[in-house]
């Protein structure tokens, strides 16, 4: 045992330091709470500012359905945002093409026709391009209202006010790229044959993973300093590097991909709240927040505005620089101050751990056993964050979007979260405080935080947000050893030194959960995790330690049962603000197949079932369906299924050649029911695919090949397949897909949930 008894002697006293902590939780709320949401202006607002109720008529005209690829919806929408921009007297064109996606696990394919919308307003003095980029297709069964109508509306306002303005310096875009949920296909296409005369070029992307809540640029192009800059006066502009290196953990994308990779300088912005929203029927305008949408034109004009006028040529040489948001707007410095603060970070914590050993505080070992119990507990502290919502889907998971796995009212479950990780936090130290002194605690947390802090310190901006809040609080504490005999100085050392630790932190546990409850939990519990650490000093002198007179044993157990109530409380009504029949209608994925070669169809679902309805659909055995769906592998849950009249696809042989012990198709594609989709996937029993052509584009060659193609029309697409033959005849599988399950005999919508991803597949398998 390090229960140093000078440890404890030099405790702050603890009234003081119980007002410090209440103290600093206010300041940390209050930078949350008390920035005001941009308020919305209506169409009769100043011709040069941005307008959510203007923007809003755009969103509303087009997210009357969905979007999807070769519908008539997206070709209705796609004449309507050419005419508004033809309307603004913008050189508008719709540049067509093949986008296509190969992933590079070889799985299926993707390619599509896209369209994609192009506008340009000429600048008088050119140094290059700005281009304003959302795009305008859906998922099956979504009207897109937040994605990506919110996209749509910004740019198309935010076009409307800069016409109104002076004739701008630089060439102004405006991009609404096509096919970008199938693979980010229109960008792809973009790039791929962009114009040499777009000059420098920087694209301002607009996203959204939710229909709510602060827009966040959560990616900028490298070199970012001169861009970050430029964002850096728009009004409510929020930005941290940390969120783009967690993006980049995701499988999530965006057009900004292909924009980043073309050499493009290029900016990301989303919003994300409302997530259990997102890609379903109910992303609809009227649930979209227009005070998010007057955000996001805000930030977007503002920032075009910026860099309208510039010289684009000077975009490179801004170097790098590491951004985080305050309530004061973005602070952002160049990287090698980030190594310098880093560094001096870690000097002085380096000092504390002297210092503490050389006062008998701690030792070496006691400091190691530290660093190790606080590694354990901030696992722990993550782990009890993510339990409540992951127990919940447990026991109900019809509350679960089944898209993100979020439910509509996340409120309560992300106060579970964090009561669930204070808890841990306050009875892993009650527990610790039995073995190891207050200082070796201290110090061993501080040790963590520098080691992690040095290791990711090769990660621009990941250094930073354990640093900036870390810093002055450990200053605080030095400063606070210096005038320990002067009360109450060392409690208001502490104190001011940790203000900076809840300003950034408290705003940060409550943007991780913009991420959802499954990955936003653990992450907002390791920020508290840290939080709790940089305070450690103040809860040293207010929890009960090895002088009390009560058992700390005893203490630790009504912490860890106080933590357990409170949890299970925030638990129970988060469920019973989420019941069924209490929020918007619950969500279900439903895929219908038909095989044609055997007459026989299915119900399917990515997911389980969800409610009695889905049950008595999905009633056999989950299993993976390849015959039926041959893009997945996955297990789905399944049952039979009416059969539909529904033409099978088509297949027509044009020609068929053999030369060298290679074989060469050319074949047509097409879909007599009219589908949005069609798809091909060869046998490699019979046969290995060593190019490919589809629709004029080169697909890659692979040992099991596979392609989704959408957009074909009534002509099909033509694909060329060389092969080398294992068979004397090769086996193909075909598909076509739609999203219509009315054509279904006997189904009947649920009329208390809404279908997600609705698909219809017609399939059939040849050799040829």
């Amino acid at each position: 045992m390090d229960t140093t008894a000078s440890g404890d002697a030099r405790a702050l006293p603890r009234l003081p330091s119980l007002l410090s902590l209440l103290a600093l939780l206010v300041v940390g709320l209050a930078t949350v709470l008390l920035p005001a949401a941009a308020t919305p202006l209506g169409p009769d607002a100043a011709d040069e500012v941005f307008s959510a109720g203007r923007a809003a008529t755009h969103i509303e005209a087009v997210s009357a359905e969905p979007r999807v690829l070769g519908s008539p919806a997206h070709r209705a929408a796609r004449e309507y945002l050419v005419g508004e921009l033809e309307e603004l007297g913008w050189r508008t064109s719709v540049k067509s093409g093949v986008g296509w996606f190969s992933p590079q696990d070889g799985t299926t394919q993707r390619g599509a026709r896209v369209h994609n919308i192009v506008a340009l307003l000429p600048g008088t003095d050119p140094t290059g391009t700005v281009v304003l980029a959302a795009h305008y297709d859906t998922v099956r069964g979504s009207p897109g209202a937040g994605d990506d109508g919110i996209g749509i509306g910004t740019v198309l306002e935010s076009a409307r006010a800069i016409t109104a303005g002076p004739p701008p310096r630089n060439d102004i875009m405006v991009l609404l790229t096509d096919g970008e949920e199938d693979g980010l296909l229109g960008a792809d296409m973009f790039t791929s044959t962009r114009s040499p005369s777009l000059g420098p070029t920087v694209v301002l992307n607009h996203e959204a993973r939710g229909n709510s809540g602060a827009p966040v640029t959560f990616r900028i192009s490298d070199p970012n300093g001169a861009l970050i800059e430029a964002l850096a006066g728009a009004p409510d502009a929020s930005a941290d590097s940390l969120t783009q290196l967690g993006f980049e953990l995701l499988p999530n994308d965006t057009d900004f991909k292909h924009f980043d990779n073309a050499g493009f300088h290029a900016y990301d912005t989303a919003i994300s709240r409302g997530s259990a929203f997102y890609h379903s029927p109910l992303d609809t305008p009227d649930r979209l927040s227009h005070e998010s949408l007057q955000q996001m034109g805000e930030i977007a004009l503002a920032t075009a505005h910026s860099l309208i006028d510039a010289d684009l040529t000077e975009l490179d040489s801004g170097g790098e620089k590491v951004v985080t948001t305050t309530p004061w707007g973005l602070l952002y410095y160049a990287r090698w101050v980030e190594v310098a603060l880093t560094a001096l970070f870690f000097v002085a914590v380096g000092w504390l751990v002297i210092a503490r050993i050389r006062r008998a505080e701690a030792s070496i070992w006691s400091v190691a056993a530290a660093a190790g119990v606080s590694v354990a507990t901030v696992g722990a502290t993550a782990l009890a964050a993510w339990l409540p919502w992951w127990l919940a889907q447990r026991l109900a998971p019809g509350m679960a979007s089944p898209v993100v796995s979020e439910p509509y009212r996340p409120g309560m479950y992300e106060l579970a979260a964090v009561v669930a990780a204070l808890g841990v936090l306050i009875t892993a130290y009650l527990w610790a405080r039995k073995h190891l002194s207050a200082g070796s605690l201290v110090v061993g947390a501080f040790v963590l935080i520098a080691v992690v802090a040095a290791v990711a310190l090769p990660f621009s901006g990941a250094a930073s947000a354990l640093v900036l809040p870390a810093l002055p609080a450990l200053v605080g504490m030095h400063v606070a050893r210096f005038v320990v005999d002067r009360p109450p100085l060392p409690v208001v050392a502490v104190a001011i030194g940790s203000i900076p630790a809840a300003v950034l932190l408290v705003p940060a546990v409550v943007l991780s959960f913009d991420a959802g409850l499954m990955f936003g939990a653990p992450l907002a519990g390791v920020f508290v995790a840290v939080l709790f650490v940089l305070t450690l000093t103040l809860w040293e002198a207010v929890l009960p330690s090895s002088r009390t007179s009560v058992g700390i044993a005893s203490v630790t157990r009504v912490a860890g049962t106080a933590t357990l109530a409170s949890v299970l409380v925030c638990a129970l009504v988060a469920g019973f603000l989420n019941r069924d029949g209490a929020t918007e209608p619950r969500q279900e994925h439903l895929w219908y197949a038909l095989n044609s070669d055997l007459d026989t169809a299915v119900w399917a679902s990515p997911d389980s079932p969800r409610s009695e309805w889905s049950r008595e659909l999905l009633i056999d055995q989950a299993s993976p369906l390849p015959v039926e769906f041959p893009w997945r592998d996955e297990q789905m849950a399944h049952g039979p299924a009416p059969v539909a009249p529904l033409q099978a696809p088509e297949v027509e042989v044009l020609d068929d050649t053999s030369a060298g012990g290679a074989r060469e198709l050319r074949l047509r594609l097409s879909s007599p029911r009219g589908a949005n989709a069609v798809g091909l996937w060869v046998d490699s029993t019979t046969a290995t695919v060593h190019g490919a052509t589809v629709d004029g584009h080169r697909a890659e060659p692979a040992e099991n090949f596979g392609f989704r193609f959408w957009g074909a029309g009534p002509e099909g697409v033509e694909v060329t397949l060389t092969l080398s033959v294992l068979e004397d005849r090769v086996g193909l599988r075909i598909i076509d897909l739609s999203d219509d399950l009315s054509v279904v005999p006997g189904y009947e919508p649920p009329t208390d949930r809404v279908v997600v991803a609705p698909t219809v597949v017609v399939a059939r398998s040849l050799r040829i």
